[in-house]
């Protein structure tokens, strides 16, 4: 068995670390990666000594690039190939035909929110996306809402395959320093589906002034926060950091308070996972299977998606807990019932599937 993954190369956030943290796991298992452009994916599966291969796309429309991935894949023998994001999935539905290999797809998100707010052109690669989504001959979907989804485009049930994500738990860090003001964390793309605006909208009346809120994460919206934080007068508050590496991400979560997710819509988020590493009490919206890892309020808050005010109540719980120095036990309790979404779990599951799906 000898397996391709395959991505655009463009992601970051959830999907990079989910594609990096995988092949890691499988490094003695004959499994490759293949990227369609150099990029943020490419560098990190280097970093961690994974095999990578660039077939480099002039563009997203650059279709010499089925020719060159096909004769690859027949030189290099693969009996799967396994598509992560829809640049990816098309690739595939477009080759699959020309080559004797194994299908697997991974639906990280939302299939109907990927292309979100992106105008006629997202509506068509939308389309595109799920058209080729249904052609796969297996699919993992990372939660059960994503399962749902998929279902909906008229896959069996009997080809989809779910699989939580994990990470692998290392030791908590213990904090360079005491922050002495109330620290919020968020970690994930700034895009329009992660929910920024109602935690700003949040922070706008939030009746205690000793509080910063540190952002991880880069994207399209950046400029678009600056500005409404400029203009709900809290940017003096709020530290843009921009794409950490993991090691750095890790140092800064042990250094805050409480991590703040306040997404629209969710698969099985990574970013919970990590917070859970290193103690960190979560507020969260109850969206995808984010109440699998955040379970009852010993652990964190779940709240529901768009609701400022909601939001803006669980940031005064949370703060008043960390007056009274009682806001860390949530993080302790959150990290023991998190441990049993490990990677290595994860790992073995996906090589059932390759097995399971031998052609």
């Amino acid at each position: 068995m000898k397996v391709a993954h395959i991505n655009a190369g463009n992601e970051y956030g959830g999907g990079l670390v989910h594609i990096v943290s995988l092949l890691k796991e499988l490094k003695d298992k004959q499994c490759d990666l293949i990227v369609l452009e150099e990029g943020p994916v490419s560098k990190a599966a280097r970093q961690e000594g994974i095999p990578v291969h660039v077939f480099q796309q002039a563009n997203r429309y650059d279709l010499t690039v089925l020719v060159r991935v096909i004769r690859f894949l027949k030189k290099k023998a693969y009996t799967h190939i396994h598509t992560h994001g829809p640049r990816a999935n098309t690739l595939a539905y477009m080759m699959h035909r020309f080559i004797s290999v194994t299908w697997i797809t991974t639906i990280h998100s939302h299939p109907s929110l990927d292309f979100k707010d992106n105008g006629i052109k997202g509506r068509v690669f939308e389309h595109v996306n799920k058209r080729s989504i249904t052609k796969a001959d297996g699919v993992i979907a990372v939660s059960n809402e994503i399962k749902e989804s998929i279902e909906r485009l008229g896959i069996p049930e009997s080809r989809i395959y779910v699989i939580n994500n994990g990470i692998t738990f290392s030791e908590p860090l213990k904090g360079e320093k005491e922050q002495p003001d109330f620290t919020l964390l968020t970690i994930g793309r700034l895009h329009p589906v992660k929910g920024y605006p109602y935690l700003i909208e949040a922070l706008k009346t939030f009746p205690y002034p000793n509080w910063q809120w540190l952002v991880c994460g880069e994207g399209e919206e950046e400029k678009a926060l600056k500005q409404l934080c400029k203009e709900s007068s809290i940017a003096s508050q709020v530290s843009f950091l921009g794409w950490l590496p993991s090691e750095e991400v890790k140092m800064v979560a042990s250094d805050s308070h409480v991590f703040v997710h306040p997404s629209l819509s969710e698969s099985f988020p990574l970013v919970i996972l990590e917070a859970a590493e290193q103690e960190l009490p979560v507020i969260a919206t109850d969206v995808g299977d984010v109440k699998e890892i955040i379970r009852d309020d010993t652990m964190g808050w779940l709240i529901q998606p768009k609701n400022a005010a909601d939001l803006r109540k669980a940031l005064i719980e949370a703060y008043e807990l960390w007056q009274n120095n009682q806001l860390k036990e949530k993080g302790i309790v959150l990290r023991q019932w998190a441990e049993q979404f490990s990677l290595s779990q994860q790992a073995e599951h996906v090589l059932d599937v390759y097995k399971e799906m031998k052609k």
